[in-house]
């Protein structure tokens, strides 16, 4: 008979929806806050999206399969051996390895399952399970916290369902163009239908470093010079989440905001993409506040003082861009104030002013002001800002 459940709540729309999912329910079902995420959707390493310790079982490896809803797709027997062979090849070796699927619960499936982890255990290797759609919301509802954050149910808190998650490698966005523009706009919708919905930004190198870490954590006699050594990568992982944290606070604020939010959708709707891709990826490059070799403008809000400028560091190119943008600007519409940011050319905008405009804001933020406050003065009125030299 089909479980309930299956009707009761829709599978998310996305992989990475249902990878976060996976990842809260076994966080919770485990008691693991450490659990790790491991790579991005078509990337996973041998059959392996999420990492996690089960009391001293580690490490245990869960992969997340999504399905199609319409019309029903279900995970084969084949495609759970050759998952299983897969994770054989998993570093550090897998103890246990758990396939999650959004497809209905299937009893054959189960049966190959226990039979692949009988012969598993005779063999020394590591416990084969598999869990449908019913088996999952059964377990994610158990959590209340869970089951609030991602299906509205209980009443510890309010529905907050992740709507995008973008992946970086080397402070870059692993997105094309055109994909990047379309997900932009979506994301836009999607946070007006959902006014709770997050957003999420994935580096390849804090996933790397927080699964080395979890490694070594698990080592039996660790000296006190291994100790050193993960307190040094926890620091470099910190480092990381915080340019992480900071990207997801600024694209909150360009995406969520209604004056911003509008601005992007409507007013800068063919340049969306290239000013998150610019934002996010400044924000995520350690060597942003090396300014060697460049050149440097200034930006200020409109109730700025004569001194309350901001700088922007530019390389030559683009400010001889500026200078030729001016004159013909100055030529064709003779009464055009030049000195407004929206007045620049878009590879400059879009590219640089804008992002830096985003930063100095989130300054402001972090420094205690409020964002009333900053709506109030106009400084979420980028229109307004003005250029000086």
């Amino acid at each position: 008979m089909t479980d309930r459940w299956q009707f009761d709540y829709a599978p998310p729309r996305s992989w990475e929806q249902f990878e976060e999912l996976c990842a809260d329910t076994f966080q919770d079902e485990f008691g693991d806050v450490s659990l790790v995420r491991n790579g991005r959707a078509g990337q996973r390493q041998h059959g392996v999206d999420i990492v996690a310790r089960a009391g001293s079982l580690w490490p245990v490896g869960i992969q997340c399969k999504r399905k199609s809803v319409w019309p029903v797709k279900q995970v084969t027997c084949r495609e759970l051996e050759e998952e299983v062979t897969k994770a054989r090849d998993f570093e550090p070796p897998l103890r246990s390895f758990i396939l999650v699927s959004s497809a209905p619960d299937d009893a054959a499936l189960q049966e190959r399952a226990r039979e692949l982890d009988e012969q598993h255990r005779k063999d020394g290797l590591f416990g084969v399970a598999v869990f449908g759609w019913g088996e999952l919301v059964r377990r994610a509802t158990r959590h209340g916290a869970v089951a609030s954050k991602h299906f509205g149910v209980h009443a510890r808190g309010e529905h907050a369902p992740l709507l995008r998650t973008w992946t970086a490698e080397c402070h870059e966005l692993l997105v094309e163009d055109r994909e990047l523009d379309v997900e932009v706009k979506e994301t836009i919708h999607d946070l007006i239908d959902n006014p709770r919905g997050r957003l999420a930004i994935r580096q390849r190198e804090s996933e790397e470093l927080l699964l080395r870490i979890k490694a070594r954590q698990s080592e039996p006699d660790l000296s006190l010079d291994d100790r050193e050594e993960i307190l040094k990568m926890r620091g470099e992982l910190k480092k990381l989440e915080d340019r992480e944290r900071r990207s997801i606070a600024g694209l909150e604020l360009l995406l969520r905001h209604d004056t911003l939010g509008e601005y992007v959708r409507l007013v800068w709707k063919e340049h969306a993409a290239f000013l998150v891709r610019s934002f996010v990826e400044q924000e995520l490059d350690p060597g942003l506040s090396d300014v060697t070799g460049l050149e440097k403008i200034r930006i200020a809000p409109p109730d700025a003082a004569h001194d309350d400028t901001h700088a922007v560091f530019l390389p030559s190119s683009e400010i001889v861009a500026i200078q030729e943008h001016r004159r013909d600007l100055h030529r064709r519409y003779p009464k055009v104030d030049p000195d407004f940011v929206g007045e620049l050319p878009d590879e400059v905008c879009f590219g640089r002013v804008l992002p830096a405009l985003v930063r100095t804001i989130l300054n402001r933020l972090d420094d205690g002001e409020s964002l009333t406050r900053l709506v109030e003065r106009g400084w979420l009125d980028t229109s307004a800002w003005r250029v000086s030299w």
